[in-house]
């Protein structure tokens, strides 16, 4: 396998709605910790496949050293939103408000094909609908204007 590099908007991956992952093998184990090696090289807590150019449903994450991989996730969003100023490693230095459900319960797969759930609050929620958009072409300039160009140190690049 090829290095991953990070896509940047405007790269037309980045819009696409990504396909199911059918397979669960050794290749998608080593793609899921390259990706979790190049997210925490940008510093990030979360980084979807369209983000490294590929057009299939997962993403990883990381918070507090604690990672996660997720294959094919749907997300139940619970009663409650809360606003939360987001960036994106696609998109540098650009800051959006974006108001999420504060609380999710999210299904798929783990890297192993076993099926699983994950029940998400505060960060955690954040981050799992945050990588799950761009699974759906989804960026956080859709939810609103960008509050300002910054250098993107308030620690909240998913």
């Amino acid at each position: 396998m090829s290095p991953l590099t990070l896509r940047v908007f405007p790269d037309a991956v980045l819009r696409d709605n990504c396909t199911p992952v059918e397979r669960f093998d050794s290749t998608l184990r080593d793609l899921l910790a390259e990706m979790l090696v190049l997210m925490r090289a940008r510093k990030g807590i979360g980084l979807a496949a369209p983000q490294v150019g590929l057009c299939q449903r997962l993403f990883v994450a990381e918070i507090e050293d604690r990672p996660l991989c997720v294959i094919n996730p749907t997300i139940q969003p619970l009663p409650g939103e809360a606003p939360f100023c987001e960036g994106c490693l696609s998109l540098p230095g650009v800051e959006v408000n974006v108001t999420r459900p504060a609380s999710i319960v999210a299904n798929g797969y783990d890297e192993h094909g076993q099926k699983r759930q994950w029940p998400a609050t505060g960060l955690w929620a954040r981050v799992i609908q945050h990588e799950t958009d761009h699974l759906n072409g989804v960026l956080i300039i859709d939810h609103g204007p960008p509050l300002a160009n910054t250098d993107s140190t308030t620690g909240n690049i998913l």
